[in-house]
């Protein structure tokens, strides 16, 4: 009984299995290098907008150290709409506060405050999500928002926001702001 390995390496040295071998060789080399479709990207992230501040936000006379944050999840559209793989943009910003003494999310922090304005805790959208290189754009709140993603922690990040009379660069206190490749979407 001969060997099929034995068989074909006595053929290799036919023309046709030559040329055979060279493009199966060439097509695996080609899909090797070949660039894999580009993972759609998404900003993900919290950071803190105030310093520690002092309040009592339970009413029980202790005014407790805190901290107001905005979370965000931006992914922009991807593909054409009415096409197979099409995903349609979404995002939204979300501000909280946080108890730093008890390391927990306060809800509905703002009863003893009427502020007015959109609730905190709640999922506000965001619109016109672009995402290039480490850039992400985007509007909410009636503002233009520009973030660039510079490495780990917010120190490192750029948020600039333009309120329609001027831009300006803010400074976060802590968090981290990420442009990196979007989860794949559930079932």
């Amino acid at each position: 009984m001969r060997s099929t390995a034995g068989a074909a390496c006595r053929h290799a040295g036919k023309p046709g299995v030559r040329m055979t071998i060279r493009a199966v060789g060439l097509l695996c080399a080609v899909a090797a290098v070949a660039p894999a479709a580009a993972q759609p990207l998404e900003l993900s992230g919290a950071f803190a907008v105030t310093e520690v501040v002092r309040f009592d936000y339970d009413r029980d006379d202790t005014r407790n150290r805190v901290q107001f944050w905005l979370e965000v999840l931006g992914r922009p559209a991807v593909g054409t709409p009415g096409e197979p793989g099409y995903r349609a943009e979404e995002g939204w910003l979300k501000y909280f506060m946080v108890d730093l003494d008890r390391r927990t999310k306060v809800f509905e922090w703002n009863l003893p405050l009427d502020m007015g304005g959109p609730p905190p805790d709640k999922e506000h959208p965001m619109a016109n999500i672009v995402i290039e290189g480490r850039t992400a754009t985007f509007e909410a709140f009636n503002m233009k928002w520009s973030v660039v993603d510079g490495g780990e922690g917010i120190a490192n990040d750029t948020v600039t926001i333009d309120d329609g009379f001027r831009k300006r660069s803010k400074t976060f206190y802590d968090g981290d702001l990420r442009v990196a490749p979007a989860p794949p979407p559930g079932p």
